[in-house]
């Protein structure tokens, strides 16, 4: 992985407004509970639904970002990532849930990658040596 990356500051700005939007005590003056035609379920459900706006704006800038970390991506690998991402994983995820000598989770690329060198390594090992017990 490359040791340092860049994060431009308009991707900042919008995460750090996605979690003003999350804050309770943010910008917001309170429900409206006084006015006519308050809906608290509305309010609730537009709130989840600028949310779910903003954070689907945000991830294409994510995986851009999250691609500058990654040495060498092939163009395969960016395919098999986008199609992971549409079907709405993260990034910091992958599928075959493999974690890293930190004990979290690993990235899709590298999750990927030893996920591919463990299956060509498990392919190489010839089964007809083994007896019939467990080699364990």
């Amino acid at each position: 992985m490359a040791d340092s990356v860049t994060v431009p500051k308009s991707l900042l700005e919008d995460i750090l407004r996605i979690l003003e939007h999350l804050d309770p005590r943010g910008g917001l003056d309170g429900p409206h509970f006084h006015r006519s035609g308050y809906s608290q379920r509305l309010e609730h459900d537009n709130a989840l639904w600028e949310l779910w706006m903003k954070i689907r704006q945000l991830q294409a800038r994510i995986a851009d970002t999250y691609l500058l970390t990654i040495d060498d991506v092939t163009e395969d690998e960016k395919r098999d990532l986008k199609i992971w991402l549409e079907a709405g994983n993260s990034v910091y995820d992958n599928p075959y849930t493999i974690y890293g000598e930190n004990g979290c989770i690993m990235d899709f690329i590298n999750g990927c990658r030893i996920g591919m060198e463990m299956a060509e390594w498990a392919e190489d090992i010839n089964h007809d040596d083994w007896d019939d017990d467990p080699p364990f």
